[in-house]
């Protein structure tokens, strides 16, 4: 009797953990097929989208708008006196806040290229202006992206493909990251030589390849180009057309507007002893 007792016992036992296993079972393989199902779909060169920004989709009824374009490199606090040209290149962190407090506080939205190129067809904002930083360098994401996506604004990062990953440079993941929070990347060549000194193949590979690079990271069309150095000449800015790209900046100081060849766009050089103040004249 005690054996058939526990015979029924084990059989019993047994029939629960087939319960326990057949429900489990039934579980997972719920779960793995809804994961899946949510899986975004490969994409291919044929869904490269432009960047995603808010706007406004009524015509403007203006005939030219003055945009201000920032050139902005390092965000950091750096004075080495044996590196002029890397302290000249470097805004305290406190000064490119307050500089970002002072746009946000006093009428300015920062907008993309896609933008300032959607004009007249879609209206620009009363005071738009364009941030851009130069070389993809880590403080870059560090100390400038993370105060304007905190902030809600926008701005243009400048990548060097092949410097991607060096323990300086952003990596490809924040690359990724930072499109796809609405902030336009666009190229700044492969390895940055002065372009004006290339054979017409290594400067299309150098504007064909890295554009091809940053689409395939973003999934975006790439319609920005930065000239290296601001060097650049009539043939460069043929070649930068034809490569497919809609906009190029240089390193000439001036305030530019939507009337302006769209490829020799000029910028305002941000410099490490800016005051405010004085920020604020230049922009105007």
């Amino acid at each position: 009797m005690e054996r058939k007792s526990k015979i029924k016992l084990i059989l019993t036992i047994a029939a629960i953990v087939l319960i326990i296993v057949g429900v489990s079972v039934f579980y997972i393989w719920n779960k793995i097929k809804a994961d899946t199902t949510n899986y975004a779909p490969v994409v291919t060169e044929g869904d490269l989208q432009t960047t995603q920004v808010t706007d406004n989709p009524e015509p403007d009824s203006r005939s030219e708008v003055a945009v201000p374009i920032l050139m902005y490199h390092h965000i950091r606090n750096y004075n080495d006196p044996a590196d002029k040209i890397g302290t000249n290149l470097s805004v305290p962190p406190e000064n490119f806040k307050a500089q970002i407090d002072y746009l946000k506080n006093n009428g300015y939205a920062t907008v993309t290229f896609q933008q300032f190129l959607d004009f007249p067809t879609k209206k620009l904002p009363d005071k738009p202006i364009i941030l851009t930083f130069d070389d993809g360098y880590l403080d870059g994401y560090d100390a400038a992206f993370q105060n304007l996506k905190a902030n809600g604004q926008v701005a243009v990062f400048y990548i060097i493909t092949d410097f991607l990953g060096r323990p300086d440079q952003m990596t490809e993941a924040q690359v990724k990251e930072i499109s796809e929070t609405n902030m336009e990347i666009g190229s700044h060549t492969l390895n940055h030589p002065d372009s004006t000194k290339l054979s017409p193949d290594k400067l299309n590979d150098e504007l064909t390849k890295s554009k091809s690079i940053l689409e395939a990271l973003t999934k975006k069309n790439v319609i920005s180009f930065c000239y290296p150095s601001g060097q650049h000449n009539a043939e460069v800015d043929t070649a930068v057309k034809n490569a497919g790209y809609l906009t190029a900046t240089t390193t000439s100081l001036a305030i530019s507007s939507t009337s302006e060849n769209k490829y020799t766009l000029s910028r305002l050089r941000i410099d490490p002893t800016d005051s405010l103040a004085y920020f604020a004249d230049k922009i105007k």
